[in-house]
This record gives C-alpha cells, sequence and structure tokens, in this order.
C-alpha cells in the first residue's frame, strides 16, 4: 500500500465532526490550510443508515474522510451498553468504509481504539501484535467492532485498492468530551467530579484502586499527529505519547489544576479495566510527532476549559 499525500483543495469529510477529536482535528486542519473541509456530526447524518451514508458521500464526494464518528462510553459505560456499543458501531464503521470505496475516495484515515489489543500482548503494545488475543472482557464489544473496521480496511485495500491509516488511540481528553460521570472516560469524568467538589467541599470518590495505568493524549496533539499520519503515514499506527500514568497521579494532577483542597476516597468495590497499558509510538515518532502539551499542561487547559463550558458541555 502506498501512501497517498493530502492535497491543499482535497475535499475531506470529518465525521464526528463536533466531538472530542472531530473539533480539535478540525481546527488543526484549518490551521495547516486545509480549508475544503466538510464537517459531519450524529445531528447532521446518522451514519447508522447505510441509505443516509450513501447519500451522504454521493453529494459531497470526498478525496480523503478522517473517520471520527463511534458510539464511545468510558469502562462502566460499555460494560452497561454492550449490545448498543457492538452494534451502533458496526453499522456505523460499516457504512462509512463501505462509502469511501463506492464512491473512490482516496485515502481515509480510521480512528481505532487501544481496546482492541489482547490482554496477552507485551508492553509496550506494537503494531503488529494487533491481532494477538482477544481484548479484555470490560470493552470487548467495542473491541470486537473497531477490529471489525480495522479487517473491512484491510480487505478494501487488498482487493479495491483504498489507501487507510488505522489509529490505536490511546484515552484521549481535552476541550469538548463528554464529562459523564457515570458512564465516561476517566479524565473527563474526574473533571467533573473535582469542578463539582470544589464547588460544593465535598471529597471526591474516584472508581478502583487508582494503581492501573493509561497513556493519556491531549485532544489537540492527537490532531496534529492525525493531521501527520493523513499526510504521511499508512497502516496501523499507534496514536500515544508513549509515557504511561498511573490513575492515581491523573487524579492527584487534576486536583492540583483545579485546586481542589479536600479528600479523595477510592472505591475499590469497582472495578480497575485492564491494569496496565503502554504503547510503541516508534512508527508515529517517524512521522516527525512529538507531544506539544505535558499531560499537566493538558488537564489545565480542559479543566480551564470545562469550567469555562460547565453549563453547556457534553454530559
Amino acid at each position: 500500500m502506498n501512501s497517498v499525500d493530502l492535497q491543499p483543495r482535497d475535499v475531506i469529510l470529518l465525521t464526528g465532526a463536533v466531538g472530542l477529536v472531530g473539533s480539535s482535528l478540525a481546527a488543526e486542519l484549518t490551521s495547516a490550510g486545509y480549508t475544503n473541509l466538510i464537517k459531519v456530526g450524529s445531528s447532521d447524518v446518522d451514519l447508522r443508515s447505510e441509505q443516509r451514508t450513501s447519500e451522504l458521500f454521493e453529494s459531497t464526494r470526498p478525496d480523503v474522510v478522517f473517520h471520527a464518528a463511534a458510539r464511545v462510553y468510558g469502562l462502566m459505560g460499555n460494560l452497561a451498553n454492550k449490545s448498543n456499543v457492538f452494534i451502533d458501531n458496526i453499522q456505523i464503521n460499516t457504512n462509512v468504509i463501505e462509502s469511501c470505496r463506492r464512491w473512490n475516495v482516496r485515502k481515509v484515515i480510521a480512528m481505532g481504539s487501544s481496546a482492541i489489543y489482547g490482554d496477552s500482548v507485551p508492553l509496550p503494545m506494537k503494531e503488529a501484535d494487533v491481532w494477538t488475543g482477544p481484548p479484555h472482557a470490560s470493552e470487548r464489544p467495542y473491541a470486537h467492532a473497531k477490529r471489525t473496521m480495522l479487517a473491512q480496511l484491510e480487505t478494501y485495500c487488498e482487493h479495491d485498492g483504498l489507501s487507510f491509516a488505522y489509529c490505536i488511540s490511546t484515552n484521549l481528553f481535552g476541550p469538548n468530551d463528554r464529562f459523564d460521570e457515570q458512564w465516561g472516560h476517566v479524565v473527563p469524568s474526574l473533571i467533573s467530579k473535582f469542578y463539582a467538589a470544589k464547588a460544593s467541599g465535598a471529597p471526591v470518590t474516584v472508581w478502583g484502586t487508582g494503581s492501573p495505568t493509561r497513556d493519556l493524549l491531549y485532544s489537540c496533539d492527537a490532531a496534529i499527529a492525525l493531521r501527520l499520519i493523513a499526510e504521511r503515514g499508512q497502516g496501523v499506527i499507534n496514536l500515544a505519547t508513549g509515557e504511561s500514568h498511573t490513575i492515581r497521579r491523573v487524579a492527584e494532577l487534576i486536583a492540583e489544576v483545579s485546586e481542589y483542597r479536600g479528600s479523595i476516597a477510592w472505591d475499590e468495590s469497582k472495578p480497575d479495566g485492564q491494569k496496565q497499558r503502554s504503547y510503541d509510538v516508534t512508527m508515529l515518532q517517524s512521522l516527525g510527532f512529538t507531544p506539544r502539551w505535558s499531560l499537566k499542561e493538558g488537564l489545565r487547559e480542559t479543566y480551564n476549559w470545562y469550567a469555562a463550558n460547565a453549563s453547556t458541555a457534553r454530559h
């Protein structure tokens, strides 16, 4: 598979454009000189519908597609919504990638997930091990839907010549995330908790033991990486920082940037999820990527954004 470079005049379709990844990516692409963007959110087109998705592609005829739309939850949300997580993502991904093939898209950059890696994969996880072993049980329906998208991309590349990059994304965070304390990902749910606790003076309860490690990538850095991948990359690529932090350390940093002075309690009756995650980012670094924001800086930017937008932020 040959890499297909982006051109300034390319018609670029961005699915999931109003979410965490899509909003940062749209800003990054515009800043880099790609102004012919078609931004689509779930309120614009229901990508679960084959007909609506095909109509979108027929009317826009994109040269390049960034596919960031997904049904996304955190650990508890994935456990509680297994069927919806699986079928919605299967439908969205299948319809978008099939339309890329049908309407002769030159290149698709698809957002995968680190959930697709199996429990038996040695650390740091390498792209060559993407099919090794079953995914962790806590995220298996979501992971299988994302694995299916990769299988579809590989098939269409081999049979139809569709050029693609599949980004195995680590945990992302930043403005325009979904700050859902019950079903959301760890960083936005904690930011919402610390913001509320700072106002009320109540203690903050964090699920699990705090010992699991995660590689956390700020959304503005992720957008830069995705642009570089689109311009220079191909195939399966880990989208991560290459550094891991314990959940306990993340909570302490959020307490620091929020200036929260209360206590933190750990609810060990809640699951930790996968114990350790770290990724080999050699391939991403070879494209010229290094993070511009430290974890603390990214958390501060995200907390400040949420504090300024708490009443209208997605929850």
